[in-house]
């Protein structure tokens, strides 16, 4: 490089110019002859005097000062280095991190005159960087204490990232092979792996999902249980782009729950006789026509029945939970005709429906055929939706059952149920089946609900190959709808979404 005095000037002006951090320049025994006031500031010196006239590898920590001696001969023999990094010292001895880029300036003959140095404090830049990565030390801890791992699906290109405690949730090496939807269903238990997809899939429509699914890992055949949340992000046309997601293992979780629901079921078989006994007995007292009970008398025989149907149908509905999640609910199928049932169902709901009020209408399509699927479940899930309906729906107000063929689906049935009631909270949506959950509306306004009713609709639909979905809009209404499969199979085990 061959410049003029002029032009060394100048260019020595505009790099003042363009690099608002610490000028140095040395001359060709790397002595300091020329700095600006930014490299007293970040060197820590008071006047130019104290530094000008140093040897410029003093400004260098020890272990750093072969590299910068060999950099700066290279430079010496006509190249230029850009952002080399090193430890400086400052005049108090402590230490900067400081990044140089460095080039020779030649006089009119061409020989080697001096070298400009433009030094950055990248301290603060490193501090940040430092925190950076120790709060990913952190989280990769605390995911691996929580068998919690996260993950990164870049849609477009078909790329994941997983954290290394996903790698290690799936029983392999973190960060050993590259991922994608294959290893992610490589070793998924059969009978969720076609769940696993759809979930997926649903996740990119839908923007959101929650799954539970059965892991079996290769090293010892045990199956685990793992939670899936994800997240969808999509562009300005609502194209996904991008998937995020955890996962965590909650196998023990699902243990615990078996233990539970295992005495649940004990519980509530002690109980039955009991409290059927209690209800019979406050029935027949209501029923009689005995003489000499007084007004404040026949009230609390009236009380003390509603609360034993109650608690009769709370505990009817432990029971049915429990021997649903246990897989020992007996499935006995047999032709049924939908209508019937419906009609069956609704007329246990008479009384209620006429004292509220109610317009209740009913559509059944023409020419319906029979479904094959166990009385029990199937009245059950009737009884649930119509029982539903009344409560959340106020005087006079409109209910809706529909029964027609999916239109959507083969050999499926649909049925809908559809009410002008209080409706539920968006916010409260995605909770709506799980157990003993019940919104916060549905709270205020209706006493004695038991929170069990949807819940165990989709154990039932799990069950019998069918699913349901809503929709609802808060003091307007909700529509429930239901697919079922012409021929119900019964899968035995129930996977809890």
């Amino acid at each position: 490089m061959s410049d003029t005095p002029q032009v060394l000037n100048l260019n020595y002006q505009k790099t003042v110019i363009l690099f608002p951090e610490a000028i140095l320049v040395f001359d060709t025994n790397a002595i300091i002859t020329r700095i600006d006031k930014q490299t007293l500031t970040m060197f820590g010196w008071e006047s130019e005097q104290e530094i000008i006239g140093k040897l410029g590898f003093d400004l260098i920590a020890d272990q750093d000062k072969q590299n910068v001696q060999t950099a700066f001969h290279e430079v010496l023999q006509g190249k230029s280095i850009t952002g080399l990094q090193c430890n400086g010292v400052k005049k108090d001895g402590s230490f900067l991190r400081i990044s140089a880029s460095a080039s020779l300036f030649s006089d009119s003959q061409g020989a080697p005159k001096e070298i400009v140095v433009v030094v950055h404090d990248i301290t603060p830049h490193l501090s940040e960087l430092e925190q950076v990565k120790e709060a990913q030390k952190q989280l990769a801890e605390a995911q691996q204490i929580a068998h919690f791992g996260s993950w990164e699906w870049d849609i477009s290109s078909d790329k994941f990232h997983w954290t290394d405690e996903m790698y290690q949730l799936f029983a392999l090496e973190p960060q050993s092979i590259p991922v994608n939807q294959e290893v992610l269903l490589a070793h998924v238990h059969e009978e969720d792996k076609e769940k696993v997809k759809n979930f997926i899939t649903q996740s990119i429509a839908d923007g959101s999902g929650v799954l539970d699914f059965r892991f079996v890992d290769p090293e010892d055949n045990k199956i685990r249980w793992f939670h899936s949340r994800n997240k969808t992000f999509y562009d300005d046309n609502h194209q996904p782009i991008r998937m995020v997601g955890t996962m965590h293992d909650i196998t023990r979780e699902k243990e615990l729950d078996q233990v539970k629901t295992q005495f649940l079921s004990v519980a509530s078989h002690q109980m039955r006789g009991p409290l059927t006994t209690i209800n019979w007995h406050a029935e027949m007292l209501l029923q009689s026509q005995s003489e000499g009970l007084s007004d404040t008398q026949k009230k609390y025989i009236q009380e003390l029945y509603n609360a034993s149907k109650r608690t009769v149908r709370l505990t009817n509905d432990i029971l049915t939970v429990s021997e649903l999640e246990l897989g020992r609910m007996p499935f006995k199928p047999e032709s049924l005709s939908l209508p019937k049932i419906a009609k069956r169902v609704l007329e246990d709901y008479d009384h209620k429906i006429a004292e509220q009020k109610i317009s209740f209408k009913e559509v059944y399509s023409g020419d319906l055929p029979e479904i094959v699927t166990d009385l029990f479940l199937l009245k059950t899930i009737f009884h649930e939706l119509i029982s539903n309906a009344i409560s959340y729906t106020p005087p006079e107000g409109t209910i809706t059952m529909t029964i027609s063929v999916d239109p959507s689906h083969t050999n499926t049935f649909l049925l809908s149920i559809a009410d002008t009631g209080y409706g539920i909270p968006k916010s409260e949506q995605e909770k709506i089946f799980t157990k003993m959950f019940r919104a916060t509306n549905a709270k205020a306004k209706v006493m004695g609900g038991t929170g069990l009713g949807l819940f165990i609709i989709k154990l039932i639909l799990e069950l019998n190959g069918g699913e349901i979905w809503f929709t609802s809009e808060e003091n307007k209404g909700t529509t429930f709808n239901i697919a079922l499969p012409f021929v119900s199979s019964n899968k035995g085990t129930l996977l809890t979404t």
